[in-house]
């Protein structure tokens, strides 16, 4: 078969570069999979892409490995669309860390995901960490660091080197047991539903969000494109995704960090943070009116406190907007329109924050005798 090497540290990793190859291991996938037991059939996967100074992305490795195997696809070679059964196959759980640009540049190139599985979405309700990094998500659950410095490698040249390629498969490969231990973990704790009706709509988007900073992002969003359309080049040429969310979350001492960062070379992203400088500022006077609710500071510090208690990230369990609804509204009429009264949130954190508003619960400071550090913690109101 062409194109096959040999890694000891990770079994078997096949480059695939022609077209043939590539029908014959779906054949040998879908064999794999429909014969393994039930918990055995997923597939993970990763992709390389390059999108900086390009009308549209191009994608130039797709990462696949089974329970056994690491395929890399090369999509500059072969038709990525041949994939399409087993990426629209429900039985199949595709998994993938930080699924959102992957999954929008396989839809670009023609390939819907069905039935897919995000670890950095269920670390979140497994632990405080909203947003976990592969890096640091490979060290938690299986000790190993791993090199990112090929993470900017130009993935367009061929043929690629053998560093490149053993980073590119220990993208999928080291998800595989990650994904393993989280659903072993997931149902220990008795978690393993509690993002199903969500998970095909939940974005990174809206899991880091409120609805005062989303509505900045949409303001950052439009700018943007229409900055791509004057300037012919792709959004995220501009400024990424992340460095949006960044400046939602972070806000105006963020923006102007940037603008005066010696790294920061972008001629079009210079220009977008003195858009989105005042857009911050409004958003950062905004949020310090709202700061002043003295319920809604109440509320946060009684979600913190049930987050690490549960080890589920904060927005999560419930956005900056969804508590100062929740203040304006009071203990009554809440009603199902704020989502931190529905399901597993309303156990661990809603029916709570309704004591809190009541004055049933109270809040409290508590020294550690061992340590001499302080806590704060919600105690029922026992005066």
């Amino acid at each position: 078969m062409a194109g096959v090497c040999l890694c000891r540290s990770l079994g078997e990793m096949l480059l695939i570069s022609e077209e043939s190859s590539l029908t014959e291991i779906l054949k040998l996938v879908d064999r794999e999979i429909t014969t393994s037991p039930v918990e055995e059939r997923f597939l993970t996967v990763d992709t390389e892409f390059v999108r900086e100074n390009l009308k549209d992305p191009l994608l130039c490795l797709v990462q696949i490995a089974s329970p056994k195997t690491v395929f890399i696809i090369d999509p500059m070679m072969v038709d990525i669309t041949l994939l399409e059964k087993i990426f629209q196959d429900p039985k199949i759980v595709k998994v993938f860390h930080s699924a959102a640009q992957d999954l929008e540049i396989l839809s670009f190139y023609g390939l819907e995901t069905r039935n897919y599985y995000d670890t950095q979405l269920y670390e979140a309700i497994l632990s405080t960490n909203a947003h976990i990094s592969y890096q640091a998500i490979v060290l938690r659950y299986l000790n190993i660091n791993l090199e990112k410095s090929l993470s900017l490698s130009d993935w367009r040249k061929r043929p690629l080197d053998r560093k490149q390629l053993q980073y590119a498969a220990n993208d999928v490969s080291y998800l595989r047991e990650i994904y393993k231990c989280q659903l072993r973990k997931l149902q220990n704790r008795d978690r393993i539903h509690w993002l199903d009706e969500e998970l095909q709509s939940l974005t990174v988007k809206s899991i880091n969000l409120d609805e005062s900073a989303m509505a900045t992002y949409r303001q950052l969003e439009e700018h943007r494109a229409k900055m791509a359309i004057t300037r012919r080049v792709l959004p995220e040429a501009i400024a990424t995704d992340a460095i949006l969310r960044s400046i939602c979350k972070k806000g105006i001492d963020f923006v102007r960090r940037m603008k005066h960062s010696r790294n920061v070379r972008n001629d079009y992203f210079r220009e977008f943070l003195i858009f989105a400088e005042t857009v911050a500022e409004d958003q950062t006077t905004r949020e310090e009116r709202g700061d002043k609710n003295a319920l809604s500071l109440l509320l946060r510090t009684l979600l913190e406190i049930c987050s690490k208690e549960h080890d589920v990230a904060p927005s999560m369990i419930a956005t900056s907007g969804d508590l100062d609804k929740l203040a304006d509204a009071g203990s009554e009429n809440r009603g199902e329109v704020i989502k931190c009264f529905v399901g597993w949130r309303n156990e661990i954190f809603g029916q709570r924050a309704v004591h809190l508003l009541r004055g049933d619960v109270a809040l409290r400071v508590e020294e550690d005798c061992a340590t001499g550090s302080k806590k704060v913690m919600a105690m029922t109101r026992s005066w």
